[in-house]
């Protein structure tokens, strides 16, 4: 019982100065200082790159699923002749 009394008291002590310490804790610097420094600029670039980088792999992706698609439709009509195992 002693132990439960005091992970309690521990666990009240750390969301104390978590709800002291909130207000710093809301933003990061990047955001928390002005909205049309460098650092916000090269923050909205780098994350146009990783969802261009992430759009352009998942595209290919995508335009591989087609194509197999397209060949394995294209092999049971007939169209192509595969080459027989020896």
């Amino acid at each position: 019982m002693r132990i439960i009394k005091g992970m309690k008291r521990r666990a009240m002590l750390l969301l104390s100065i978590t709800l002291l310490a909130a207000s710093e804790a809301l933003a990061c610097p990047v955001c928390y200082g002005d909205q049309e420094s460098a650092e916000v600029e090269g923050t909205k670039w780098a994350i146009l790159f990783l969802l261009g980088v992430t759009g352009t792999v998942l595209s290919g992706v995508v335009a591989f699923a087609l194509h197999v698609r397209r060949r394995a439709k294209m092999t049971l009509n007939g169209d192509i002749n595969m080459p027989s195992p020896n």
